[in-house]
């Protein structure tokens, strides 16, 4: 065997065991950063989680006025902050629970007067950390919206029903899916929370609780201590806040069952009544109509989930918190409070780190298929030297 053939051969497998060994170093380093599971769990387990999609977060930052100073000094804000709470809290829980196993992807909602604002806010996020999706451009929107194109609904009920409706096509069935307004803020790990996450089974859902704060029921109940219900029969989720609903894989809450409920709650009439306890007064605005998105999948998923009715449950009040006050308790809150917060990326979970490893795993490929090119040449002279020899 010529020598030059084994020399090119021993150089292009020890450069490429040494690229591997540090991109696994680098994997290791990085994880730890993560809280990545375990290194150490099965196989088996691990193989299951790599196969299944991850948990998608749904956000929206929509503007149907094209109110640019509202869009620069509150939605955009409200956004960057959500966004940076649930990377500092929600993600590590996310990542470090073997159920789930990596990050999630984030899936907001744009227009045309709103697109170039998130992106901008997810510049430095990898690629398949997140996805934008611009309603203006979506043919179905206008169908979608089509039963409430002359509701009187405001600008901001507008886009709730617009991104409830928008769920239904955009987001996948076979993943977990946590819908979340911009004013949740993750201030917490909620280890709980995903730990009930990972343990619901398919077609079930998890949600907090929108607490009603004026006045008291018939027996003398603060209504803050009840779960308030539709007032109407069916299968309900009772309490449940449009904020924040957690979905398992499976469950399906189909367009005509959303556009349905919310029909039948714009043709009652508009008083404090169409719930129990009655309604705050917040209830009247928009036209009467505000929360029309949140009170109709009280109904949608209360119907949709398995058994119906009872395969929805609402999280401790205390600790995932609507509006105040906070408690010492309080791990995730859903108010107008601003809380600072930096967001921190680690390079491995930035652009430049996504092509990091792209130009490694290149580097890699390219050795490899040097390796092979000198062990065909290996081949091929000790077949020659053969046939001289013979």
């Amino acid at each position: 065997m010529p020598a030059t053939a084994l020399w090119a051969l021993f150089a292009a497998l020890f450069i490429s065991a040494g690229a591997y060994s540090n991109r696994q170093r680098n994997f290791a380093e990085g994880s730890s950063d993560r809280n990545v599971p375990d290194l150490s769990a099965p196989l088996l387990i691990r193989a299951q989680v790599a196969q299944q999609p991850p948990v998608q977060v749904r956000f929206s930052l929509l503007q149907p006025s094209n109110d640019t100073a509202s869009l620069r000094n509150i939605q955009v804000p409200f956004l960057r902050t959500a966004l940076c709470w649930a990377e500092t809290n929600l993600v590590p829980a996310i990542t470090a629970s073997p159920a789930f196993g990596r990050a999630p992807q984030y899936v907001v909602y744009t227009d045309n007067h709103t697109h170039s604002y998130a992106q901008e806010t997810y510049r430095q996020f990898p690629r398949h950390r997140y996805k934008l999706v611009n309603l203006d451009l979506d043919p179905r929107d206008a169908i979608r919206m089509a039963p409430f194109r002359d509701t009187p609904l405001d600008d901001k009920n507008r886009a709730s029903v617009r991104r409830t409706l928008a769920d239904s096509d955009h987001l996948s069935v076979q993943s977990g899916r946590l819908l979340l307004g911009t004013d949740v803020k993750f201030l917490h790990p909620p280890r709980d929370f995903v730990e009930a996450a990972s343990k619901l089974p398919r077609e079930q859902a998890i949600y907090m609780i929108d607490r009603f704060w004026e006045g008291e029921t018939v027996d003398g109940q603060p209504v803050s201590k009840v779960k308030y219900r539709m007032n109407r029969s069916g299968p309900q989720c009772p309490g449940l806040l449009g904020d924040f609903i957690y979905l398992s894989p499976g469950l399906q809450v189909t367009l005509e069952n959303l556009q349905s409920k919310m029909t039948w709650y714009i043709q009652q009439p508009r008083t404090l009544d169409r719930t129990i306890p009655r309604c705050p007064q917040s209830c009247l605005a928009s036209n009467g109509l505000h929360a029309v998105d949140q009170f109709a999948l009280v109904l949608a998923l209360g119907e949709a989930v398995k058994p119906a009715g009872e395969g929805c449950f609402a999280l401790d009040a205390e600790a995932y918190s609507h509006w105040y006050p906070r408690t010492p308790r309080t791990l995730v809150t859903h108010d107008k409070a601003m809380d600072e917060c930096t967001l921190h990326l680690s390079l491995s979970e930035t652009l430049d780190g996504e092509d990091g490893k792209r130009k490694m795993l290149l580097a890699t490929a390219s050795l490899l298929l040097l390796a092979a090119s000198s062990l065909a040449c290996m081949f091929a002279d000790e077949m020659h030297w053969g046939e001289k020899r013979g």
